[in-house]
């Protein structure tokens, strides 16, 4: 009797996961399987993490530099260039297996074009992702990304398909940008949103509705029988 209480409460609080996603305007398709356990992690960006939260990241000007195991362990390398090498690139690019969402079909007229997500956009498996600095630079040649004022974000795809978001601005008079914050979804597959730093939580009628719907199928299980 114990353990078919628990496997209910399990059932319970996938239910009430993936209605919390539902809610927050994420797809079903984007949910994936969600699990009792998954949570949104912070990204340590300042000098006890990454140290990328330095003006331009933190990198010299006219030199590069490559962030291993970013966000986490074997999920890539993110890039950073300040004016580096030929055609003045700037900005961040997928070094390995990362990939930037991007404003982009891949012509000529789309270098230089970093999706700005703004608060609470959804980012995952429908937004377009690439490694190509050319794309995913604020500068590249006579390239220039529009601005990214305050509450912007970039999207990012790890290796492993795990979604997250780096809050960031970019002067597009200046040229100088800068990486504030950022986030990813440990759940593999399962989208964020920007700037989101929890899970949502179910609310209350959601709840109350996950049970009455579990209720009822118990019901609906026992007249068959």
């Amino acid at each position: 009797m114990k353990q078919k209480n628990r496997s209910r409460q399990s059932t319970a609080k996938h239910s009430a996961r993936l209605g919390a996603y539902l809610a927050a305007g994420l797809g079903a398709s984007t949910v994936a399987t969600p699990t009792a356990d998954a949570a949104i992690v912070i990204i340590d960006i300042g000098p006890s993490g990454f140290n990328i939260g330095g003006l331009n990241g933190g990198v010299t000007y006219g030199e590069s530099d490559s962030i291993s195991n970013f966000p986490f362990s074997s999920a890539g390398i993110l890039g950073i260039s300040n004016f580096y090498s030929y055609g003045l690139k700037k900005g961040l690019y997928g070094n390995v297996n990362i990939g930037i969402a991007v404003n982009t079909s891949n012509s000529f007229f789309d270098l230089a074009s970093p999706t700005n997500f703004a608060l609470n956009a959804t980012i995952d498996g429908g937004s377009n992702f690439t490694g190509d600095g050319y794309y995913t630079f604020f500068n590249y040649e006579n390239f220039v990304s529009p601005s990214f004022g305050p509450g912007s974000y970039m999207g990012f795809k790890t290796a492993t398909n795990n979604f997250g978001w780096l809050e960031v601005t970019w002067d597009s008079a200046t040229k100088n940008f800068e990486i504030l914050s950022g986030a990813y979804e440990d759940q593999v597959g399962v989208g964020i949103l920007a700037g989101a730093t929890a899970v949502p939580e179910p609310s209350s009628s959601l709840l109350t509705l996950v049970a009455g719907g579990a209720a009822f199928a118990r019901r609906r299980r026992q007249r068959a029988a």
